[in-house]
């Protein structure tokens, strides 16, 4: 049996209506002034004010920081913690999709990093400053309103770095919430496309841990049930998204799927697309998947086939045939929500590269970002160069 490593997780609350919860659950934390982390989009869709009447309701007092913005970029995330240190908050609440999370994370972690922050970067998984000993101490509370990113369960925070033009990942296990509140009455606004594009991005997460080299007995069998789920469910929300059981299996699949333990390794290349090219961070780590089944058909080859039996796709013939076959599904799956392949979002978004520019463009940004040492066989070593060109030369000719 392989050896495997599990990050800690939260307290999950799970229940439609378990928002209602919120004042109840910030006094069980201990928690008396809150930094509410949000943006517009959250407060014009009603779902902040009932949330924050909860604290009133528990005498809790709060200040709301709402200016959250998609991709959360560096100078954000310092904003909100020096709010934080001058509020004198001991809780943070975050209210909304990967964006509003991972900004409160790091803010969290900021406010008590105790040295003068020249660039977050330097704090990134390829960076050299982040300690284990960083620590935060106000208590955390996430509360996501999608049903995709499971930013509410991770060890990090994927920060855009304005000067670089470069998403990486701000890491450190204290970051981690005390306790996740998933609502799945919260994810009933969404329109029918963003709702596909953050479930994606959940499938995203469960594909790349069932092919990663760190897969294992436990993270394998979280992430082989959030498939099915999604794959079955999915759908059924992108046609009616008033779906009560639908919204609940992907809230409850978005969660699992970050709490495996497992490696997400193709968000690299979906972190570089969506950097490079703005192209929304669902959208763009799908994009990757179909090329990261191809790329691993010899090395992943026996969870490679339990997907074929699950998206429906024929599971005899050489590594090469089984695992094309599933790509092509995964492909397939994702253009039947309305999204185009990356030449056809690229074009859409103004861009016009060709495969050669695409992939110089690509390659340092994938290789800044730590996941790009979980691939097999390996692209992040200069000897291995070629399996990297090959990699996103796959990804421009999907079709």
């Amino acid at each position: 049996m392989r050896s495997f490593e599990k990050f800690r997780i939260p307290h999950v609350v799970f229940g439609y209506g378990a928002a209602e919860q919120t004042g109840e659950k910030v006094k069980y934390l201990g928690g008396t002034k809150c930094l509410v982390v949000t943006d517009p989009g959250v407060i014009k869709a009603g779902i902040y004010e009932p949330i924050v009447k909860t604290l009133e309701e528990a005498g809790i007092e709060y200040i709301t920081y709402d200016k959250t913005l998609p991709n959360p970029p560096d100078y954000i995330c310092m904003e909100a913690a020096e709010i934080l240190k001058k509020e004198k908050c001991d809780c943070t609440i975050a209210i909304g999709g990967g964006s509003s999370i991972d900004t409160a994370k790091a803010a969290n972690l900021i406010a008590n990093i105790d040295e003068e922050i020249v660039s977050l970067h330097d704090y990134s998984g390829t960076g050299t400053k982040m300690k284990p000993s960083f620590n935060r101490s106000v208590k955390f509370l996430a509360i996501p309103t999608t049903s995709g990113t499971g930013a509410e369960v991770t060890v990090s925070s994927v920060i855009t770095d304005t000067r670089l033009n470069l998403k990486y990942s701000f890491m450190n296990e204290n970051m981690v919430a005390d306790m996740v509140i998933i609502d799945p009455a919260l994810t009933m606004g969404m329109p029918p496309k963003p709702s596909a594009i953050v479930g994606l991005d959940a499938l995203s997460h469960a594909l790349e841990v069932v092919i990663s080299v760190k897969q294992n007995d436990f993270s394998s069998m979280l992430a082989f049930d959030c498939i099915e789920r999604i794959w079955k469910w999915l759908p059924v929300v992108y046609r009616d998204p008033k779906n009560v059981e639908a919204r609940s299996q992907m809230s409850y699949a978005a969660n699992m799927a970050e709490s495996t333990g497992g490696g997400a390794n193709a968000h690299c290349v979906g972190h570089a697309i969506g950097a490079k090219y703005h192209i929304v961070h669902g959208h763009a780590c799908i994009m990757a998947e179909p090329t990261l089944i191809r790329h691993h058909a010899d090395a992943s080859t026996e969870n490679i086939r339990k997907l074929a039996s699950i998206v429906g796709v024929p599971n005899i013939g050489t590594n090469k045939e089984v695992a094309d076959y599933v790509a092509d599904a995964i492909l397939n799956f994702y253009k039947s929500f309305g999204l185009g392949t990356f030449r056809e979002t690229m074009e859409a978004n103004g861009f016009h590269d060709d495969k050669q520019t695409f992939t110089e463009k690509l390659i340092p940004a994938i290789l800044d970002d730590f996941k790009s040492r979980g691939w097999v066989p390996p692209i992040d070593k200069p000897e291995d160069r070629d399996n990297l060109v090959r990699v996103c030369e796959m990804i421009y000719d999907e079709e």
